[in-house]
């Protein structure tokens, strides 16, 4: 009886001494860390989801944004929090998969970050200054090899969807466009209207209010389909180079060590989120594709992720500067 004894209070200690676990989770506020500038679709989706977890929760979601570093200031944030479920981070790929153009950062994303649930995809949108007479995508690659580098595109900044989208149609096709990183899409789409820049592969929610008024021309989505919001602006596949897919991606993720049973709960409890019947208009307004896949496959896709554009990076010599 002693040995059960013993037995009994030595789990009872082991169990005290565990971290933070699903039960009773949450039972205070969580601060969400979205890593981009106010404004943007990640930002606005941000929102979205954490307006929609305090009514699922009953407890405040705070976002909180940090950019910086193509998002990976507030990424290190989230790293280097408690790991007990209470700090999130809204991540991207540019977080997750293509940090790579980004030699010295001070934390290994991989390593020090946990990812929870592929939170929704959108396809970018390659568009152009009204300035640029080029009508199609094989019509860009062909004078862009005519005239090499006499075409620049502008992004977010190094390693973000609006960057990679970029890369990806520079190797798969062999155009000869700049790369011009902004700090942000904003800046970047103002000098896109004013002619000071010619391309983007911005996100679509982002850039269709200027495509619908006339600031901007859409050439072709990026997509593996046309976009419902641009039904007739072909896909860069069925445009002129037919092996070209490329979609954005977020995540919510959490810090390195961040219990199980909390992560668990947190997937199937976003996942349900973005799921949800009332959810759907609002998305499909934003040109956003919600996600529904478990942790496993989370972690499967961006393995996946981090291997095809680890190599675009490697292969075309991408580092930030």
């Amino acid at each position: 009886m002693k040995k059960i004894a013993l037995a009994l209070i030595a789990s009872i200690s082991i169990l005290a001494s565990c971290p933070a676990s699903a039960q009773g989770y949450p039972n205070k506020s969580i601060r969400l860390v979205v890593p981009l500038a106010p404004g943007g679709s990640a930002d606005v989706l941000g929102r979205l989801l954490a307006q929609k977890l305090s009514e699922k929760y009953g407890q405040t979601v705070v976002v909180d944004n940090r950019p910086g570093v193509g998002g990976n200031i507030g990424a290190e944030n989230v790293a280097r929090s408690a790991p007990d479920g209470y700090t999130l981070l809204f991540g991207t790929m540019g977080i997750h998969s293509t940090y790579q153009v980004y030699p010295k950062l001070n934390y290994n994303p991989s390593t020090e970050l946990k990812p929870i649930v592929i939170l929704a995809a959108m396809p970018n949108v390659l568009v152009v200054s009204k300035n640029v007479k080029l009508k199609d995508t094989g019509a860009i690659i062909k004078d862009s090899v005519s005239h090499p580098d006499t075409l620049f595109f502008g992004s977010a900044g190094y390693g973000s969807s609006t960057h990679m989208a970029g890369e990806l149609f520079k190797y798969q096709s062999g155009a000869k466009i700049s790369h011009v990183p902004y700090k942000g899409s904003g800046p970047a789409l103002t000098d896109l209207v004013g002619g000071r820049l010619q391309m983007m592969f911005e996100n679509l929610p982002t850039a269709l209010p200027l495509i619908n008024s006339g600031a901007i021309r859409a050439v072709a989505v990026t997509g593996p389909s046309r976009a419902a919001s641009l039904p007739n602006v072909p896909t860069i596949g069925e445009d002129g180079l037919s092996s070209y897919v490329f979609t954005a991606w977020f995540t919510i993720a959490a810090p390195a060590g961040t219990p199980d049973d909390i992560v668990r709960k947190l997937n199937h409890d976003i996942r349900e989120i973005m799921q949800a019947p009332d959810m759907q208009p609002r998305l499909a307004e934003m040109g956003v594709i919600p996600g529904n896949k478990d942790v496993s496959a989370t972690n499967a896709f961006i393995a996946a992720e981090t291997a095809k554009f680890g190599k675009v990076i490697k292969e075309a010599h991408i580092v930030a500067n």
